[in-house]
């Protein structure tokens, strides 16, 4: 019996020995190495397009509208005559003003006479003093009144400048609003003009002023088409605003809006796909596949858009990627195999 048992624990022995051991566990896990690269945050906007400068013209004096010069989209040039107001009332009373003056300048020729003939006989005693400074009274208010007269006149022919509505720039005709016939009141816009140029401006909120800075690059879908300009003092409805000069042309038509994109800040590091990050309390990691399983390593992110992280450096190990519950559970597995598809 005891032969027997040893013999059969022997080959019990032999039997264990040469049972191969288990495989380390295998479970697909993608991985990438990081890249040294550039990294880019920019904020959508709605931006409404604008002329650069725009006016609306109008007369100073009331009348009605006696012909007008332009039609809408024509192009014009600084001081050429848009609209004319009718001036028949003010050139009327030019008239008669001319006609006073006139009287005005004949009775002064017979107050110097009188004057001059009252000189000569103060001289020989024919007349008292009193009688003599009485005539250069007459005078001097003869002269005075010519003199207010003159201005009269002055001033409503530089009123008469009022009723030609001429251009202030080159520029474009955007919009007429009265046409001939029609009654200007004073104030009233008879047309809106713009020197052709555009510009954008868009809102955005308070929350956002940090970001929000002079000078920063503006894009559209594709490339480059400005940068910040100014930053409004004023809000509307909550909002700030912010105007764009534009360095390429613009072919919407003013009145539209467009999406831009604002470039507030871009660094370089490390770039990676925005799904490799774990979050914890103790901060931010990757799971980078060191000597045949996954450690966590604490990164410092740069910036972070919805694809892709920027790192301060590049970890030296691939690292995983997928959704943050999986990644966090990798360190469980011990000696880990990489069967998913590798990026570098």
């Amino acid at each position: 019996m005891g032969i027997k048992g040893k013999s059969l624990l022997e080959a019990r022995k032999a039997e264990v020995a040469n049972t191969e051991l288990p495989d380390a566990e295998v479970i697909s896990v993608p991985v990438v190495k990081g890249t040294p690269g550039n990294l880019s945050n920019k904020v959508s906007f709605l931006a409404q397009v604008l002329s650069d400068k725009s006016i609306q013209l109008s007369t100073k004096l009331a009348g009605y509208v006696e012909k007008v010069n332009v039609e809408e989209s024509q192009v014009v040039k600084k001081g050429e005559l848009l609209v004319r107001i009718d001036a028949i009332e003010l050139r009327s009373n030019i008239d008669a003003l001319h006609a006073t003056l006139n009287t005005q300048k004949s009775d002064l020729l017979l107050a110097k006479s009188i004057h001059n003939r009252n000189t000569k006989l103060y001289r020989v005693g024919g007349i008292a003093k009193e009688k003599l400074e009485m005539s250069a009274l007459t005078l001097k208010s003869k002269q005075s009144l010519i003199e207010n007269t003159q201005q009269k006149i002055a001033q409503l022919k530089h009123q008469l400048t009022y009723l030609s509505i001429r251009a202030p720039f080159d520029g474009v005709i955007d919009r007429l609003f009265l046409h001939q016939g029609d009654l200007a009141a004073t104030g009233k816009p008879i047309l809106s003009m713009s020197d052709g140029a555009k510009k954008l401006v868009f809102s955005y909120a308070p929350t956002q002023a940090k970001v929000i800075k002079k000078g920063l690059s503006v894009y559209d879908s594709h490339e480059k088409i400005g940068e910040i300009k100014s930053l409004y003092t004023t809000s509307k409805n909550g909002l700030l605003s912010a105007e764009i000069a534009l360095s390429k042309t613009i072919d919407l038509p003013v009145g539209t809006s467009m999406s831009i994109n604002v470039l507030t800040d871009e660094a370089g590091g490390c770039v990676l796909p925005a799904n490799t990050l774990v979050h914890k309390k103790e901060g931010i990691f990757v799971m980078a596949y060191v000597e045949g399983k996954f450690v966590p390593l604490k990164v410092n992110v740069l910036m972070q858009e919805k694809q892709q992280i920027l790192l301060s450096e590049c970890p030296k190990d691939v690292v995983a990627y997928g959704s943050e519950v999986k990644l966090s559970e990798l360190p469980l597995y011990d000696k880990v195999q990489i069967v998913g598809e590798k990026h570098e």
